[in-house]
């Protein structure tokens, strides 16, 4: 589940700096792995040229990957001092460029030298250089070269052994097979230590350079297996597809020529950057990362749903585009996802035919119309909660999802909580009996006025279409009727702006009855400080008890139900046990939601929470909200005309325009999910 960075050597398709930052941004490479510019090497580089050249780089919006330098390819019985003291330069240049990491080397053996005698004066080399580095916020990075110490893969093993977090790990496909070594196997040996890739790959029958995965390099499976790994990973392109000038400099071969097939020679070096990069996008996008989400909507959960891309949490996916009518917010998401396209409506999105899926982030009256117009359009659409805000969008939304033919999704995260899982296990088997009384308090959404003055929408029938129960408790009513069932009767007492200035709800008491006679009550507010989170379900066997993310279940000795009929004492209680219930630990919410997700395009995997769904738990919030301002209870299934009729006479008495809106987005949600 790794998010890739793409970076290249684009010294390979000119030694302009200018032409290298066209063929990046032409080839979607957001970054450069510096070696040459404009001729001159970036090892030689002053730190007031490497100021200069990051001023292009960011008038460009092209980051620096990695400085490609030259440091360690000198034979290891030549002199170190000089060699160490111009490395001290790099770093200097490499910090000004905003490098995280140095390429280097660990010495070449052309002249039949014993590694094994030598082995102490390389990794002393290597610390003074690896030392040094570290000291000033630099982390170098071990590439395997023919002809070094680490040019194979048990000497990478031993390197990446000995140094630790002390020197990171490059991975070079081609040089390892130019070297006889098995790359898928070298690769399991070295995974977890892999800081980057290079992109390159070659035919070990003749040593030719080709695309990647046009040889013997197994890149396929190596990035299947790098993409296991969580976190953010660059693959630099270093295409080595036709010869250019200066590249016998910079491949020493061991007197062996590097030999480039014809099937690969290319009419100018921007062809051949552009075969190489080209050859790796074709890999991600239809073998590593297929599926393609565009996010519509990037405030608060939009851009949470792209830092967590960033952040490598999502499977054999890409974020490529995102759509917002805030401009202020689409420059926020590329400051994110650079390499993303953005869109100023929805609709201009789904029309673009960039990408498979949409993830709707909306304010909740949006996302019905949105679905409905990506279903027409053949896309497969992932919706956050809440579904909508009235049941007849929703309706009419899951009647246009079932004529597409497409898949539908809803963000219910808190389904993947393992104690949640767990409570409805035990619940849905029957081994505890049926339900007698369900308790749920929910207090703990404490939110102060500034959150609900962060938005034009918030807090509004017209805006959001209700509070508490359409804002924070959607995935609490859902989970609710998922565990519990659907009640059949609700009472409900919703006060409107009790504890802050809004005109929606805010403080909330329902009272429910189900068709076998058991009742429930659900609590919630956002005006609680300290709140409580406690859901207890009591069973004719016992009773659980969820609360500060644990689960106890008391167990009876038998049936409430037998007990009370059958018992002679009229004071004796049924004994029972307290028990820790044990759940598998995992929690994995938005990600897995969005994995599970795409796993269903691909695999037929089925979904955490299919979209349709998200009708049921709406129907509570719709059943409180009539209850409540009819002042009497409201029987399920809620008369949807009737709640649509009184929901447009809640906007009409509402405020057209809120005062005191102060715009924010908050990017991390963990706290609220």
């Amino acid at each position: 589940m790794a998010y890739f960075l793409y970076s290249a050597f684009a010294d390979e398709a000119s030694a302009d700096m200018q032409a290298q930052i066209a063929a990046c941004k032409q080839n979607g490479i957001g970054a450069i792995e510096l070696r040459n510019v404009n001729g001159k090497n970036i090892s030689d580089f002053t730190v007031a040229e490497a100021e200069a050249l990051k001023e292009t780089l960011d008038a460009a919006g092209i980051r620096v990957s990695s400085i490609g330098s030259f440091y360690g390819k000198i034979e290891i019985t030549d002199p170190f001092a000089p060699h160490f003291e111009a490395f001290k330069n790099t770093v200097a240049v490499a910090k000004v460029l905003g490098a995280p990491y140095i390429r280097i080397f660990s010495f070449y053996f052309r002249n039949g030298e014993d590694h094994a005698a030598y082995r102490d004066e390389v990794f002393a080399r290597l610390s003074a250089m690896a030392d040094y580095a570290n000291e000033n916020g630099v982390l170098c990075c071990h590439e395997n070269e023919r002809g070094i110490y680490g040019d194979i893969t048990e000497r990478c093993v031993e390197i990446a052994d000995f140094f630790g977090d002390r020197l990171g790990c490059i991975f070079d496909p081609a040089n390892y097979i130019l070297s006889g070594c098995d790359t898928l196997e070298g690769f399991k040996q070295l995974c977890d230590r892999v800081t980057y890739m290079h992109i390159k790959d070659a035919i070990a029958a003749d040593n030719t350079v080709v695309p990647a995965g046009c040889g013997d390099g197994h890149l396929k499976e190596i990035l299947q297996m790098l993409d296991q790994r969580k976190g953010a990973f660059v693959l630099s392109v270093e295409p080595h597809l036709r010869v250019f000038d200066g590249l016998a400099a910079l491949e020493a071969s061991n007197g062996k020529a590097l030999e480039v097939s014809q099937k690969y020679v290319y009419p100018d070096n921007a062809a051949s950057f552009a075969a190489a990069c080209g050859a790796l996008h074709e890999m991600i996008d239809t073998q590593i990362h297929p599926v393609r989400y565009g996010v519509i909507g990037v405030g608060n959960m939009g851009s949470s749903h792209l830092q967590l891309h960033r952040a490598g949490k999502h499977a054999q996916a890409r974020i490529v585009a995102a759509a917002d009518i805030n401009p202020a917010r689409l420059t926020a998401a590329k400051e994110i996802l650079p390499e993303i396209e953005v869109y100023d409506t929805a609709e201009a999105l789904i029309d673009s035919g960039t990408v498979d899926v949409v993830l709707i982030a909306t304010p909740h009256y949006a996302h019905p119309p949105i679905a409905s117009y990506a279903f027409s359009k053949g896309l497969n659409v992932l919706t956050e909660k809440p579904a909508g805000v009235y049941t007849k969008q929703v309706r009419e939304m899951n009647e246009a999802a079932a004529a597409s033919g497409k898949l539908f999704g809803i963000m219910y995260n808190q389904r993947t909580n393992c104690v949640y899982r767990k409570m409805r296990e035990l619940v849905q088997s029957g081994e505890l009996g049926e339900i007698r009384r369900v308790s749920w308090i929910i207090t703990d959404w404490y939110r102060t006025q500034a959150y609900y003055n962060s938005g034009g929408w918030r807090a509004t029938w017209a805006g959001e279409g209700g509070g508490v129960l359409l804002n924070q408790c959607p995935h609490n009513l859902d989970l609710w009727q998922w565990i519990c069932g659907l009640p059949v009767k609700v009472q409900a007492f919703c006060h409107e702006g009790k504890w802050h200035d809004i005109e929606v709800e805010d403080d909330v008491t329902i009272y429910v009855e189900y068709a076998n006679g058991a009742t429930g009550t659900f609590i919630t507010s956002t005006g609680d400080c300290p709140g409580t989170n406690r859901f207890e379900i009591t069973l004719d066997g016992g009773k659980l008890v969820c609360e500060n993310d644990k689960l106890r279940l008391y167990k009876l000795r038998g049936l409430t139900s037998e007990h009370t009929r059958t018992c002679e004492s009229g004071f004796h209680a049924l004994e029972g046990d307290w028990i820790d219930v044990e759940t598998d630990g995992r929690n994995e919410q938005h990600a897995e939601v969005f994995n599970r997700f795409t796993d269903g395009l691909l695999h037929g995997t089925p979904l955490v929470a299919n979209g349709e769904e998200g009708i049921r738990g709406l129907s509570i919030s719709n059943a409180a909200h009539l209850s409540s301002w009819l002042g009497r209870p409201v029987a399920l299934p809620v008369d949807e005309e009737l709640y649509y009729a009184e929901l447009q006479k809640k906007i009409a008495a509402g405020h057209a325009e809120k005062a005191n809106v102060k715009e924010a987005v908050q990017g991390d949600m963990s706290s609220t999910f």
